[in-house]
């Protein structure tokens, strides 16, 4: 499944790019935003731990246990938010400008979007630091070690 994540996901921001930088659109930032945002789920997250899974085990050690941790909480989060604005964005451009008669919408705005991604990006981080932290690698039979979030009570 994580095949076809990083293939669709490279497809849309390859095809969201604009030809010309001047013509970049609200609609083209946010879905790059997706992309970006699902591309280190593929490849941080999923990737890692389909192999670990093949392998039998956690073999990608103690560090990056908690890379893989931060990464699943930051892109799961910044994914969330993206397809919330899309969504806003497309419903204020599809029901909001026939209420005004096809006036402009107050998400079609680079700076407002550039704005709210921005603050997504960090309210994201700040909620998956913690992820870096409450981890260990459960060791099981002496030689099965698996990568788990622990929280304190």
């Amino acid at each position: 499944m994580f095949i076809a994540g990083i293939l669709g996901n490279n497809w849309l921001a390859i095809c969201s790019l604009p030809r010309h930088k001047s013509s970049i659109r609200t609609n083209e930032v946010l879905f790059i935003n997706l992309a970006i945002s699902n591309l280190i789920t593929n490849y941080l997250v999923d990737l890692p731990d389909t192999m670990a899974d093949f392998a039998g085990r956690w073999f990608l050690g103690k560090t990056y246990c908690g890379v893989f941790c931060f990464c699943a909480g930051l892109s799961e989060t910044s994914s969330i938010f993206t397809t919330f604005f899309i969504s806003v964005f497309w419903h204020q451009k599809l029901v909001g400008s026939l209420k005004r008669g096809g006036a402009p919408v107050q998400m079609d705005s680079l700076c407002l979007v550039g704005c709210l991604l921005a603050g997504s990006w960090t309210v994201a981080v700040v909620f998956s630091v913690p992820h870096f932290f409450f981890f260990t690698l459960e060791v099981a039979n002496d030689s099965h070690e698996d990568c788990i979030e622990i929280f304190p009570d």
